[in-house]
């Protein structure tokens, strides 16, 4: 009995320390299947070791959405929205995850993305694909560049394929091994449980930034790359780039990543995966896979025999996400003197300028410690009735 009035109080305590809910409760993270994605690998993302405590949303267009996603899967999400992008789909919604698309954009959604990324804590993770005509054009790339210049970002993905000769799975170049190789600053992050290093991007296109409007490979050229841009996953320097969809076969001309250009822009190392932050504890990231969908999405620890750290990727970038949206804002400060010299003496007064408002994620002090009493009492009540 002694045992067990110990556990109930060990519990009590612990109980009283537990993270508190955010705003509302919840952490809100929503991922798009209403342009025609593919649903493989929605059953590993929103599985509580991936998406943690957050509320899990699925946004779909209409029924047709939901026919191609197993009734197994559907029932793993909180919440399904119907109609896509809309300002009411996405009023909640802290973190966004669009996986590569297969249908464009609808009227309107490009500007319902832009007000909601314009508030602040939001986290996007845009995906896109390689010029390979699975598809049939390069819509996945179009989305994907359309969104991310509307939203202010520097990232673009080229209309081409990046391949490895060497650093590949099964010996096809296209099934390349990304180099997981995170910026030093968000290392410690993204790093966090990685054994192999390595994620499958199953036939990936080659990302790229504007600087001065012009574009700048930030793995290559590292001194043009600004600040809030990081490199998370690369390819090697000895991959190579290729246009499986040339304009003469009605593809789009590459932009950058020119394969009968110099070695400067024609061999590697590419960046695969970027993230880019913004002011008021904003985040997008863009890959050139995908975390669902796709041929073979990159959420999986194994591909022919070959170890990898996919799950364990995924995982990381979901944390990051979710720590950049539970950010509190930042509260700055301007004071300011004032003296008036009168007949008699000088008055000084202090002028408090507060120029950024506090917006906190959690429940306010007051609140927490009394849940963390009221969990404590609650132990020593369960415990006082067990002794008798």
């Amino acid at each position: 009995m002694r045992k067990v009035i110990a556990l109930l109080a060990l519990l009590a305590v612990t109980l009283a320390f537990l993270p508190l809910p955010a705003e509302g409760g919840r952490i809100v993270i929503a991922f798009d299947v209403s342009h025609r994605q593919s649903p493989a690998g929605l059953e590993v993302l929103a599985l509580p070791n991936m998406t943690g405590g957050m509320y899990r949303v699925l946004i779909v267009f209409d029924d047709s959405d939901l026919q191609r996603i197993p009734n197994a899967t559907q029932r793993m999400f909180n919440e399904i929205r119907r109609g896509g992008f809309t300002a009411e789909n996405l009023r909640d919604v802290d973190v966004l995850i669009i996986g590569m698309p297969e249908a464009a954009l609808r009227s309107g959604e490009l500007d319902v993305l832009k007000a909601w990324f314009s508030q602040p804590n939001r986290a996007l993770w845009i995906a896109a694909d390689s010029d390979y005509p699975a598809q049939g054009s390069e819509r996945a790339q179009q989305f994907m560049n359309q969104v991310l210049e509307a939203l202010g970002s520097v990232i673009r993905i080229d209309h081409i394929s990046v391949e490895e000769p060497t650093f590949n799975i099964g010996g096809a170049a296209y099934r390349v091994m990304g180099t997981i190789d995170p910026s030093p600053d968000i290392a410690s992050i993204i790093m966090q449980g990685v054994q192999h290093r390595r994620a499958l991007f199953h036939g990936p296109g080659g990302l790229y930034i504007l600087v001065n409007n012009k574009p700048v490979n930030p793995v290559k050229e590292p001194d043009q790359r600004p600040r809030n841009i990081h490199i998370i996953v690369r390819t090697t320097n000895e991959s190579r780039v290729v246009d499986n969809n040339p304009a003469e076969r009605g593809g789009l001309p590459p932009v950058f990543y020119d394969p009968l250009g110099p070695a400067r822009v024609s061999r590697g190392p590419y960046p695969l995966m970027l993230a880019e932050t913004f002011p008021n504890n904003r985040i997008i990231i863009a890959s050139s896979e995908t975390p669902y969908g796709g041929y073979q999405h990159m959420t999986i620890s194994a591909h022919r025999g070959v170890a990898l750290d996919g799950h364990v990727l995924v995982r990381n970038l979901l944390v990051l996400m979710n720590q950049v949206v539970v950010k509190p804002q930042v509260v700055t400060e301007v004071r300011t003197e004032i003296r008036t010299v009168t007949a008699t003496r000088e008055v000084t007064q202090l002028v408090t300028q507060v120029t950024t408002v506090t917006e906190t994620r959690g429940l306010e002090l007051p609140i927490a410690a009394g849940l963390a009493v009221l969990a404590l009492l609650a132990g020593v009540a369960i415990a006082f009735v067990l002794r008798r």
